[in-house]
């Protein structure tokens, strides 16, 4: 993205604007002149506390900000508030609908959607991941999910952490499947969980917290790398479809799968990793987490249709 100095004015900015202030160069992200409620959420994430939210300021700004109008802000976000990101009332913050058991976590995680589609979001969060999993999620600055209306070729990507995302992020296309919530979630606890270990890790170098280690991805040729990305769908697919059920589209990865329909080794492989019998009815395959989850993948992922699937080979279809 671009980079900007610092100037007045709500029109025409896109990108990174830059403040400097007390020795220190901020890099602020802006959309169309104001700093997006996703940078915000993320910048609270960082750096602030969660405790603030229920600890409404004396001073609080409104939601569409320039750089410059909410520096102080960034710099320290206890100094004052934001409309709807650390007030009292943030929606993206919202976990009345979520199990009192998976509250404490999921009040770390935020969800930037409308309503509706923030509380099924947390509630397939919920159904699909134990307690302690969705703790390790909000792990080291948690992780903060919004939705947009199309994603293209894709219902969802996440960004790790690395250099330029400091707290990582999901992108969900609006209305999208528990399978593709899940399978970008699953990308999150892969990274982050650093009590995994082998295939059940993150294929990407990283250190404990998910940080992706850059220097040694550059340093890999364009073959390793893309055995990585590989590696990593393929067991990310696999874990997802222990954790849901039958969903009404299957992971475009399953194109991928040479010599089978994909529809039918998506449904294959739910029978596979859940270990039951052929003539169970789909409705009745169970949705495994936690430990159940892993040791499926652990146990079953060699026999998978998609641990053979060639997921750069093609185009990946949206489901």
């Amino acid at each position: 993205m671009r980079g900007f100095g610092s100037r007045n004015g709500k029109s025409g900015r896109s990108g990174i604007v830059r403040i400097r202030r007390g020795g220190r160069v901020y890099r602020i992200p802006v959309e169309n002149g104001v700093v997006p409620d996703w940078a915000l959420a993320q910048r609270f994430q960082e750096v602030g506390s969660t405790n603030d939210i229920d600890d409404d300021s004396r001073i609080v700004l409104p939601a569409n900000c320039t750089p410059e109008e909410l520096i102080d802000w960034w710099i320290d976000p206890s100094s004052c508030d934001i409309a709807g990101i650390d007030t009292r009332d943030s929606p993206i913050y919202d976990v009345s609908g979520v199990p009192e058991s998976k509250r404490h976590a999921q009040r770390r995680m935020a969800v930037i959607a409308d309503p509706e589609e923030a509380q099924r979001i947390r509630r397939i969060l919920s159904e699909n991941f134990t307690r302690e999993e969705l703790e390790a999620m909000a792990s080291n600055g948690s992780i903060v999910i919004r939705t947009i209306p199309d994603c293209g070729d894709a219902t969802g990507c996440y960004y790790r952490r690395q250099d330029g995302v400091e707290v990582p992020l999901v992108v969900l296309e609006r209305g999208t499947t528990p399978d593709g919530i899940v399978h970008e979630m699953v990308h999150h606890l892969r990274a982050v969980d650093d009590t995994r270990k082998g295939l059940l890790r993150t294929a990407f170098p990283s250190d404990r917290t998910g940080r992706l280690n850059e220097g040694v991805f550059r340093r890999l040729t364009k073959r390793q790398r893309d055995e990585i990305v590989e590696r990593e769908e393929r067991a990310t697919v696999a874990e997802t479809v222990a954790r849901t059920g039958i969903d009404p589209c299957q992971s475009g990865y399953y194109d991928g799968v040479q010599g089978v329909d994909p529809r039918e080794a998506y449904v294959q492989d739910k029978y596979i990793v859940t270990g039951m019998p052929e003539d169970t009815p789909p409705y009745e395959l169970p949705r495994l987490k936690g430990k159940a989850a892993r040791n499926a993948v652990s146990n079953g992922y060699e026999y998978m249709n998609v641990a053979r699937a060639r997921i750069l080979d093609r185009n990946v279809k949206k489901r």
